[in-house]
């Protein structure tokens, strides 16, 4: 869990730099990085798709309701809290 002060990047530069550092190592990475607002997950899974030069869905990606743009080898997903608590109930993993 990251805390910090609104616009210190611990959604968009904070998850690239892990990101980076596991493929540096050679290791798969899964992210997942909770937003208050579905609106708020769709538009950073797309920024920081577009900073990273990807498409939504590849490396990065969301989940919300019932919208979904991530795969299995998706490494940073951006998704709503009660998405998040539904797949630990079930004992899924994100995307799944």
């Amino acid at each position: 869990v990251i805390s910090g002060e609104t616009g210190c990047g611990k959604s968009t530069q904070v998850a690239q730099y892990l990101y980076e550092d596991a493929q540096e190592r050679g290791e798969f990475i899964r992210i997942a990085c909770t937003q208050p607002r579905r609106i708020a997950a769709t538009s950073l899974a797309e920024r920081v798709s577009e900073e990273m030069g990807t498409n939504v869905g590849s490396v990065v990606g969301y989940q919300i309701s019932m919208d979904a743009q991530c795969t299995m080898s998706t490494s940073i997903v951006y998704l709503t809290p009660g998405v998040l608590l539904q797949h630990k109930r079930v004992g899924q993993s994100v995307s799944q």
